[in-house]
Order: C-alpha cells, then sequence, then structure tokens
C-alpha cells in the first residue's frame, strides 16, 4: 500500500477544496443561530478544562478530545461558541487534504471528485456549523486511514488513538486495516491500546474512574428514553434511509465497490471494513443520520473513486447535481432561525438568576446560554420534570410547548407556578418558538 507519485492535478485541488470548505461552511456558521444541543456540552466541558475545573469536565459522559482542542483557546480570552465554530470548520477544511490523497491512492484523478463531494456534502458542512465533534474526528481518522494506505503503521495506530480521544468509533481505524493486512499492521494497534489506557489513566487521575468510556454505561444504563437501543435489526433496517440522509447522492455512488473491494483485500477494502464496522457498532445503540456521519472519509473517499470511473461528461453532469442539490439542502437545513428564542430566554436567565437558583427545562441551550451546565444527554419523563420544578431552588421553567408531553407536565406545575412576564420582544421570541416560561408565584 505504499504512496507512489501523487496525481499531477491534487495540489490545486487541494488548495482550491480547503479554500472552498472554509469559506462554505463559515458562511453556514453565519446562518445558525444556536449551536447544537450537543455543542452545548463540548463547550462547557472545553470551558471547564480552560479554566482549570478538569474533573468536573471529565464528570461529563462525552470523550473530551474536541473539548481538549478547543479549551486553549478558550483560556486566551475566546469566546465558546466562537472557538468551537472555529475548530469545527477549520478542521472540516483541513480533512479535504487527507482525503483527496487517499482517492488519489485508490485511483489516480479520483482526489477531484472526492474533494467536490467534500466540500458540497450538505449534512458534513451543517455539522461543521452547528459544533459537534465529527469534524474533528474525521481529520484524524482521514489523516490515519492515509497513513495507513501508506503502510505507515505506527502513525495509523496514533491516530486511530487521536481517533479515540473524540469518538469511540476512532477504534475501527486500525481496526479495518488489520483485517486486511494482517500481521504486517497489527503493530498499529500498539498506540491504539495506551491511547485507551491513557484516556482511562487521564480520567482516573481527576477522580472519575479508570474507565476511557463512561458514555457507554451511560448509554447502557440511563438511555430508557430510546425504546429502540440495542434493537440491532430494526436499526439495520432503518440503515438505508439514514444513510441517504447523512449522505445524499454521494452515499450511493461507492455502494458497488463495497463487496468487490472486500473479496479482493484491495487499499479499498481496508476503507469499506471501515464502514462496515462504524455501521454495526451504530446498529448496537439507535440509528441516526449524524451518526453515520463517523464514516464520512471513507465514504467519500470511495464516492470519489466511483465518479472518477465514470465518462467525463456522465462525471460533470452527477457532479454539478450533486452539488447543486447538497448547497440547496444544506442553506435550506441549517437551524432553524426561530431557536435565537432559545439563546435569548437563556441570556436573560443568566441575568435574572440569583447565585444558587436553577433553571428547569428540556432545552439545554437555554442552560448553557445561562451560564448554568448543560443537561444529561437524554430525554427527561414528565415526573422528572416536575419534581425538578418543585425543588426550592427552582427559579424558572421553560418548556417546548409542541412537545407531546407538554400538558401533563403543565398540570403537574399549575399550584406553584405562572406564566413569566416578560420583556415585549423576548416574549414574542418565545412565542413564535413556541416555547412557554414559568416563573414561581
Amino acid at each position: 500500500m505504499n504512496e507512489t507519485a501523487p496525481h499531477r492535478t491534487s495540489g490545486p485541488w487541494i488548495v482550491a477544496g480547503v479554500a472552498a470548505a472554509l469559506v462554505w461552511r463559515l458562511v453556514l456558521v453565519l446562518r445558525t443561530p444556536v449551536p447544537s444541543g450537543d455543542g452545548c456540552s463540548y463547550l462547557w466541558i472545553a470551558r471547564q478544562i480552560a479554566e482549570g475545573r478538569v474533573a468536573l469536565g471529565l464528570s461529563e459522559v462525552f470523550p473530551p478530545g474536541f473539548p481538549l482542542l478547543c479549551a486553549p483557546f478558550l483560556a486566551l480570552g475566546g469566546d465558546d461558541w466562537t472557538v468551537g465554530a472555529c475548530v469545527c470548520v477549520v478542521a472540516a477544511a483541513l480533512t479535504v487534504w487527507p482525503l483527496v490523497r487517499i482517492a488519489d491512492l485508490l485511483r489516480p484523478g479520483a482526489g477531484v471528485s472526492a474533494a467536490i463531494l467534500w466540500v458540497s456534502s450538505s449534512l458534513l458542512a451543517r455539522n461543521a456549523a452547528e459544533v459537534f465533534s465529527e469534524p474533528t474526528y474525521l481529520l484524524a481518522m482521514a489523516i490515519g486511514t492515509l497513513c495507513g494506505l501508506r503502510a505507515q503503521w505506527w502513525r495509523l495506530g496514533i491516530w486511530s488513538g487521536i481517533a479515540f480521544w473524540i469518538r469511540p468509533e476512532g477504534l475501527v481505524l486500525a481496526a479495518a486495516f488489520v483485517l486486511v493486512e494482517r500481521r504486517r499492521a497489527l503493530v498499529a494497534l500498539v498506540p491504539v491500546v495506551l491511547a485507551v489506557a491513557a484516556l482511562a489513566a487521564f480520567r482516573w487521575w481527576h477522580g472519575q474512574g479508570f474507565d476511557p468510556l463512561p458514555i457507554l454505561a451511560f448509554h447502557t444504563n440511563e438511555r430508557d428514553d430510546l425504546p429502540e437501543r440495542g434493537a440491532v435489526f430494526a436499526n439495520l433496517v432503518q440503515v438505508p434511509l439514514r444513510w441517504f440522509e447523512a449522505f445524499g447522492g454521494a452515499g450511493v455512488l461507492p455502494l458497488l465497490l463495497f463487496v468487490p473491494a472486500l473479496r479482493s483485500g484491495r487499499p479499498a477494502g481496508a476503507l469499506v471494513w471501515q464502514v462496515a464496522m462504524q455501521i454495526g457498532a451504530i446498529c448496537t445503540f439507535v440509528t441516526r443520520r449524524r451518526f453515520l456521519l463517523s464514516a464520512a472519509v471513507p465514504v467519500i473517499a470511495l464516492a470519489g473513486v466511483a465518479a472518477a470511473a465514470l465518462a467525463p461528461r456522465t462525471r460533470r453532469i452527477v457532479l454539478v447535481l450533486l452539488v447543486a442539490f447538497e448547497g440547496v439542502t444544506a442553506w435550506r437545513g441549517v437551524t432553524d432561525a426561530d431557536r435565537v428564542a432559545e439563546r435569548q430566554v437563556g441570556e436573560y436567565f443568566g441575568q435574572e438568576l440569583r447565585p444558587g437558583e436553577r433553571i428547569v427545562t428540556d432545552l439545554t441551550r437555554i442552560l448553557w446560554f445561562a451560564g448554568q451546565r448543560p443537561l444529561w444527554p437524554r430525554h427527561f419523563r414528565v415526573e422528572e420534570l416536575v419534581a425538578l420544578a418543585a425543588a426550592p431552588d427552582s427559579r424558572f421553567v421553560a418548556l417546548r410547548e409542541k412537545h407531546e408531553s407538554f400538558p401533563e407536565i403543565a398540570k403537574g406545575i399549575e399550584s406553584g407556578w405562572v406564566r413569566a412576564q416578560l420583556p415585549e420582544r423576548l416574549d414574542r421570541s418565545v412565542r413564535e418558538r413556541g416555547i412557554a416560561v414559568f416563573q414561581r408565584r
């Protein structure tokens, strides 16, 4: 799998792809009114680490890799949301470089198509704008995949370990090459094991137990709000639809390469194994389009290879249609503009709350913008929210009126709460968004 001379057109396309990915994602950042719910948790962890409260940050269930990348910039005085968005956007743009190299190694000239598909991919672009951990994870996976294709086994293992610190699926990177290369790639597992042990030790040193992935126990023991959790066959049936939602037309291109690549043991086989193992891991939990993005590097690289195999005229038509479709869906698919109400409510609460008081809500962005700890990543039951509202330190309650449980929750707190009197502009925003805000009588 040693690298041959790079395709002569790859250099200019890498520069153009990096620039285009950077600009397009920055445009989407400007159109995105609030970060994602998980993004709020990542940024909260990063803030705790930046201010020296490492143990508190590690008490969250999310892996700390992405927050650790953000923390130095926050320590230098950066705004939380700006820093998180910039780290995501830059990581997504830089991924063009290893992705083009990967595709060119599989088929000379395929890097051009891979770059175009990566830049334009709708959900990938929005994912960076919403401050998820995938952009940094995928950068590590892309560099590691390139190292694997070059038979640089130690580097492959190091990047697989780095990816693991960001998302658990990072382990499949080294494992996929071991399945294809067998003994030759076994050495890559050494740095992976060290990375797993280092993360466990890092958490143990800060009083969180010798457990590299508390999120696994959390999903096993506390995610009773997801009835489909662990239903492998039912989740597998959902994969085709979620696959198309995640990758659009680009996800269709590489499908014909999968079985031949696995049988031949060619370099593409390691990429196909990555996809297969990522899907397998997802099906043991729940199937979501965002989770499938963890396989974006091999999917887009193989899509570039498939596109390069088309006749030139056909390839141009296919790429133009895909870019147009993905561009429109990205532009129209960003977070709804009226979600800015969650930010406005949170900032208002942050000014109104006295020390020791708290907010009861099922909207984690409200908590984060109020300067409080985000919610645990699960859906809360009616009785849990009612019990939290009954606590004497609860000052405000903010709930989604369109949620199916809202009437029951509202009835449960009706004796001690009334609709809050908000400033006119804020009141209009929350009504448009469908947020009910209560305060104590």
